[in-house]
């Protein structure tokens, strides 16, 4: 383990640096904000703290400043304000060197990001592109459109039910991808706009990998530079506000085109919406969380919170003394849906990655137990930290209450009966409906005579069309890669088991290929999770070895 940095001294004489700037409250509210160019951070404290730190001009030692306060500010609270001032640098001598300007960036949990930009001029207060797209003209024609989107959503509504539920060619969803992107780099710019139109200017423009996806980024930390929280809850929703605009506008156009154009502008209306949409979750470094956090006026909201429930976490399993809140308590709770919902989304990736890697036979396998193996060590080295932050002096209360909890985990999942379930794809000729599984490690084969479960597959997932009974099972035979897919056209084969149905119930208007989720037997949570996350990995990988 690294050894930690060595605590700075307080500064014998100490004097605020010449480049820190105090920004004063706004109406109503009683903190200072001191903006820190240098490091590029801004920090909240309240007036006596601003008051002392703007006192402090290197002409008195410490001794000095405590007689100069006198008895009306306690030697404690003195003492810990200006560790905090020398903690974060604000102090003469007390500065750490600033961060390397580097391109490439990563931010945890999953955000690896590449700066094409640094302060753009194009986006400086007065410049021409923040005059225009902060206007308030065109804040008029985005409500507009959005209004117009809806209605045409509803007048068109059969041809974007068509690009939502129904395979698309792929060169359609090509189409479609090229818009978002487009339409992600406006809506990336109207942050800075608007940001810039108030008085303030991005940091940097880039690229970035954001849990695997990617985006584009604008970097509007002097939005804390505004002083009223309206200024800034609009610079954060800026961009959803221009993308849900465009997305009205491309579902006036699929309405208006209809046929195959129709059918893309829906697709690109859709996709546009739902990012949008997601982008105002405030659990991730999203719009809708700087938009929470410029309202609620806290910086760093979301890493306090988290602070804070990790605390409470630590302090309830290890024991040690009780800590300290940097929020009030509902602030918890929100910390705890911040830790939790990146993982969900972790969860999600590891899903797609296993059944990608397993399609890889042994070796595909043997990738998937080694990434397994690096996020349960992930897991375990950021419980060992949050045990070292307790201070606890007993460590087998946080080993009794981690196994305790083991045990009643492990307990519901072994009692908890779970159907599984296999997934697969169905085509329709005439009377007749077959089913293909692919003949891959780690797919479930499914049960005789089990229930078949048969649906439309589109950008927006699937919708039940009609049900049936699994028939008897076929040779193994090569079947359309396309059939797996959300699209048509995409060339290539995968070895599949086909088998008839029985009893098929099928809606009016089903289409003739889709996707189906069939029954594999019963089991329970426990043995599922085990099986298909550790055995039959290890089953394959073992092959590979032998």
């Amino acid at each position: 383990m690294a050894a930690s940095a060595p605590e700075l001294e307080i500064p014998s004489h100490p004097q605020v640096r010449p480049d820190v700037e105090f920004l004063p409250p706004e109406e109503g509210e009683r903190a200072w904000t001191l903006a820190d160019e240098r490091h590029s951070r801004f920090t909240r404290v309240g007036c006596g703290a601003a008051a002392l730190l703007r006192s402090l001009d290197g002409t008195r030692d410490l001794i000095q400043v405590k007689n100069d306060l006198g008895p009306a500010v306690p030697e404690r609270e003195l003492d810990a304000a200006l560790r905090k001032f020398t903690d974060l640098g604000l102090l003469q001598g007390t500065e750490a060197e600033p961060p390397k300007e580097r391109r490439f960036r990563f931010r945890p949990p999953a955000s690896l990001q590449f700066t094409l930009l640094g302060r753009p001029k194009f986006l400086a207060p007065g410049s021409l592109l923040p005059r225009v797209m902060a206007s308030r003209a065109v804040a008029g024609g985005c409500l507009l459109a959005v209004v117009a989107g809806l209605m045409a959503a509803g007048l068109g509504a059969a041809t974007i039910a068509d690009a939502a539920w129904r395979p698309l060619p792929w060169h359609h969803w090509l189409i479609a991808f090229a818009i978002v992107v487009v339409v992600n780099g406006i809506h990336e710019l109207a942050h800075g706009a608007v940001l810039a139109r108030f008085g303030g200017r991005p940091h940097r423009i880039g690229v970035m990998l954001f849990y695997c996806a990617p985006a584009m980024f604008c970097d509007v930390t002097d939005l804390w530079r505004l002083r009223t929280r309206r200024q800034r809850v609009l610079v954060a929703l800026a961009g959803v506000i221009c993308q849900l605009a465009a997305a009205g506008l491309l579902t006036i156009a699929s309405w208006l085109c209809g046929g195959q154009t129709g059918r893309v502008l829906g697709l690109s209306a859709l996709m546009t919406a739902l990012t949008g949409v997601l982008n105002l979750l405030p659990f991730i470094r999203l719009d809708g969380y700087i938009a929470l956090m410029a309202w609620v006026n806290i910086p760093n909201l979301r890493d306090k919170s988290m602070a804070d429930c990790r605390a409470v976490v630590g302090w309830a399993v290890f024991g040690g003394p009780r800590p300290t809140r940097l929020l009030p308590d509902a602030w918890a709770v929100f910390g705890a849906a911040c830790i939790l919902y990146p993982w969900i989304i972790i969860g999600n990736l590891l899903a797609v990655a296993r059944g990608a890697l397993m399609a890889y036979g042994p070796m595909g396998a043997l990738s998937w137990l080694c990434l397994l193996t690096g996020v349960v060590g992930y897991l375990l080295y950021r419980l060992l930290g949050l045990y070292r932050s307790t201070h606890a002096r007993n460590p087998l209360r946080g080993l009794a209450v981690l196994t305790a909890a083991a045990t009643g985990l492990i307990v519901l999942a072994q009692s908890q009966p779970y159907t599984q379930k296999t997934y697969g794809a169905y085509t329709r000729s005439g009377a007749r409906t077959d089913v293909f599984f692919p003949e891959a490690p780690g797919v479930l084969r499914p049960s005789p005579g089990g229930e078949v479960v048969l649906m439309t597959t589109g950008v927006l997932g699937n919708r039940r069309v009609g049900t049936a009974v699994t028939g008897p099972k076929a040779a193994p035979e090569k079947a359309r890669l396309e059939l797996f897919l959300p699209l048509k056209g995409v060339p290539g084969e995968v070895v599949a088991n086909r088998y008839g149905l029985e009893s098929v119930v099928v809606r009016n208007g089903a289409p003739d290929r889709g996707v189906v989720v069939a029954d594999a037997g019963s089991t329970t949570w426990l043995s599922h999770l085990t099986a298909t996350m550790v055995g039959e990995p290890w089953r394959s990988a073992t092959e590979w070895i032998r």
